[in-house]
């Protein structure tokens, strides 16, 4: 595991979010919200007064960075944002540490077996 992405673990559920919600594409906020709402099937949502000091937050620690708008961008003064080889590394280390805690809690059967959903 990357040292430099141990070191910003555990992720606040808003950076892990917006790195989830990034992928591999290059993304304005507002389609931040809108793709990790979908991603989650509405289940989670990102709130703008969150997700744009989260952002600025994850840009000083550069799990992101400002990228040129894709040549499809239907509005070139949006900010544009792209995961770093370093939020890379976090996002994966982050979610090993959430599946060994699953792990645990499915041991302790505080989570039935096989089950996605911890209210099943």
């Amino acid at each position: 595991m990357n040292a430099a992405a141990r070191e910003l673990l555990p992720l606040s559920p808003p950076v892990f979010h917006v790195l989830l919600a990034l992928g591999d594409s290059a993304m304005h906020g507002y389609a931040m919200m809108q793709a990790f709402e979908a991603k989650t099937e509405g289940a989670d949502t990102l709130l703008p007064g969150t997700l744009y000091a989260t952002i600025a937050r994850m840009v000083d620690a550069e799990l992101i960075d400002e990228c040129d708008p894709p040549a499809n961008a239907s509005d070139r003064r949006r900010r544009y944002y792209r995961v770093t080889d370093l939020g890379r590394a976090t996002v994966a280390a982050e979610s090993e540490r959430l599946s060994r805690l699953l792990r645990i809690a499915r041991a302790e059967n505080m989570v039935p077996a096989g089950s996605s959903d911890p209210s099943a």
